[in-house]
């Protein structure tokens, strides 16, 4: 008797929560940033380090890139990190782009040496910030799709904000194969709610890797480059040194590139990982949303009773439709062919949240993470300095 009174509260929870979370991607998705200009106009820098080409192709960035390249103005730069081994496949882009916006000041920096350091994002910004010139600088991961007026409306909001650090939360519109379902679900019905919830309380001690915008000078005075290279979260301890970070009111975009459902579900894995390494009480706490975990353990203790069976397939049927409603309010067209896999969804949560309180590694960027920070010296790790 307790225990379906237990269960039913821990669903009524999950629900609520489902609720909230739609709610609060609708009015984000309907709330559009007023367009402004910086109280005072300040240079800005933006870096976009492309991973290895033969990791994912170039078009999987085309578009993001393009989408900041249409809005730099005279006070703003892009600095292109590229691979020397990927220079013939980038060139081309790069000439067209120059062709398209002859105005925009497109730096492309190429890069032949080792990482030295572990996260190979932070390498390539080290590489990269000897040649930015802005007051401001923007990280943002390449395959990031910023909507019109992103870059105005983004000083404008960090010159008022108050803030060491302004970053920004993402969606994914498009899902281009089966395996990115995934990748989607994770960004559009659990990340991104989540942010939003979190953009309302206040100022945060974390960053988002879609995009972090700080003062340069106050970068160079905060942060050690070998010490935030040696974490797996680059961002998360970005925002850690240049706390208070505001969550801003952009919704940028991010391509779910992952082809094959075994790239997604390690992709999932490593997501959640990061998460779980970064903040065990949080990641602890996220099991009060997770009543089918519950319903599973009632079905595995009494099989034969009808009322577990009937909570578990009730409680993945309201979840179906919650994600269904976000997805909706979020542009991100779900087909009938998912259906099967949304299902199996809310399994894979209760089974990734498991997996993440075991010991193992993560593996990123050919490297093998077995905690937030890497256990030695790249150096050590890596003598021919090959990843």
């Amino acid at each position: 008797m307790y225990g379906e009174i237990a269960l039913a509260l821990w669903s009524a929870a999950g629900v609520a929560w489902w609720i909230v979370a739609w709610r609060l991607v609708r009015a984000a998705q309907r709330e559009v940033p007023a367009p402004g200009k910086p109280v005072a106009p300040r240079s800005l820098s933006i870096f976009k380090p492309l991973p290895p080409l033969c990791e994912r192709g170039l078009e999987n960035y085309t578009r993001g890139l393009e989408s900041f390249l249409a809005q730099l103005d005279p006070e703003s730069e892009l600095l292109l990190g590229v691979h020397e081994a990927d220079r013939p496949r980038v060139i081309p882009f790069i000439e067209t782009m120059r062709a398209k916006y002859p105005k925009a000041q497109l730096r492309p920096v190429f890069r032949a040496e080792a990482d030295t350091v572990a996260n190979p994002k932070v390498a390539w910004q080290i590489r990269l910030a000897p040649h930015a010139t802005g007051e401001l600088w923007l990280w943002s991961d390449a395959d990031i799709i910023a909507p019109p007026g992103f870059l105005q409306t983004a000083r404008a909001e960090f010159a008022t904000c108050g803030a060491g650090m302004m970053t920004f939360a993402y969606v994914v519109r498009q899902v281009p194969s089966p395996g990115a379902l995934f990748a989607a679900l994770f960004v559009n019905a659990e990340f991104y709610p989540g942010v939003l919830l979190l953009q309302r309380r206040g100022p945060v001690d974390f960053g988002l890797g879609a995009a972090m915008l700080f003062e340069r000078e106050r970068f160079q005075q905060c942060v050690d480059w070998t010490g935030l290279g040696a974490f797996l979260a680059d961002d998360f301890q970005l925002g850690q040194r240049l706390q208070p970070v505001r969550i801003g009111k952009a919704t940028l975009e991010t391509v779910a590139g992952e082809s094959t459902w075994s790239d997604a579900l390690r992709h999932d894995l490593r997501w959640n990982k990061t998460v779980r390494w970064n903040r065990p009480g949080g990641y602890l706490a996220r099991l009060m949303v997770l009543p089918v975990a519950g319903w599973l353990a009632a079905v595995a203790l009494h099989p034969l009773h009808i009322f577990a069976w009937v909570g578990l397939l009730g409680m993945i049927q309201a979840e179906l439709a919650a994600v269904a409603a976000i997805f909706r309010e979020i542009g991100c067209r779900l087909d009938k062919k998912d259906l099967v896999m949304l299902e199996c969804w809310s399994l894979w949560r209760v089974a990734v949240w498991i997996l993440c309180w075991l010991p193992g590694p993560v593996v990123w960027s050919g490297r093998i993470w077995r905690g937030p920070r890497a256990a030695m010296p790249i150096a050590a790790e890596f003598p021919d300095g090959s990843h």
